[in-house]
């Protein structure tokens, strides 16, 4: 009995990291007119997390969010890879697809040269142009942001879980309820893909074509 309540209770202490990083999952801004900043947040493992950027059609303000944590229902804290702020700083963060604020403790911590694939990459959309901002991370791995138009933050949607390997790429882009799987090709300066939506392979899909990179 003894040792199945200490098993229960080593349960919910790991629990509840996992639990916090999940309350702040989703869209966030702060500040406003030119300097607002978008940030999109996912959980991994006990922590969280996600992109930030602004405006998120410009890759030069696009960089990762690394290393989030919960310290209780009100703040968070966690570093911007490659960001020009200051070594550390507090700002306030609103949530766009729904309630509540957060205060952030950030860090910045310095990033790897750019790689041949970062920069922005447009493709024709149905209603705008859409913006795709590619960067590379520990050689291979392919993340992002997607938006078109990119002046509402609810249309900024992450990429995530991308490889690159010689010529082809990979990527998922996560949308609130959903990702889309992108499979391509890079010639020059040409990427073409095929993307069907994840647990949905055997129905039709659809294919897009980026130009780019444009720094």
């Amino acid at each position: 009995m003894i040792f199945r309540l200490f098993a229960f209770v080593i349960a919910g202490a790991l629990a509840a990291p996992a639990a916090a990083a999940d309350g702040v999952i989703g869209t966030w801004m702060s500040g406003a007119g030119p300097s607002a900043k978008t940030y999109v947040f996912k959980t991994h493992d006990h922590a969280f997390i996600g992109t930030v950027c602004g405006p998120c059609d410009d890759p030069s303000t696009v960089f990762r969010v690394a290393d989030g944590a919960v310290t209780d229902a009100t703040h968070v804290s966690f570093s911007i890879v490659g960001g020009d702020g200051p070594a550390t700083s507090t700002i306030a963060l609103t949530r766009v697809d729904g309630e509540g604020s957060l205060l952030a403790t950030v860090r910045s911590v310095a990033a790897p040269k750019p790689a041949r694939l970062d920069g922005r990459w447009v493709a024709a959309g149905r209603v705008a142009q859409q913006n795709v901002t590619l960067k590379l991370r520990d050689g291979n791995t392919v993340w992002g942001v997607i938006c078109g138009p990119c002046d509402k933050p609810s249309g900024v949607f992450l990429i995530e879980d991308g490889m690159l390997d010689g010529d082809a790429i990979s990527f998922f882009i996560h949308h609130t309820e959903r990702r889309n799987f992108m499979k391509g090709v890079i010639t020059g300066n040409v990427m073409k893909f095929k993307w069907v939506r994840e647990g949905r392979e055997s129905e039709p899909g659809g294919e897009m074509t980026l130009i780019g990179p444009i720094r």
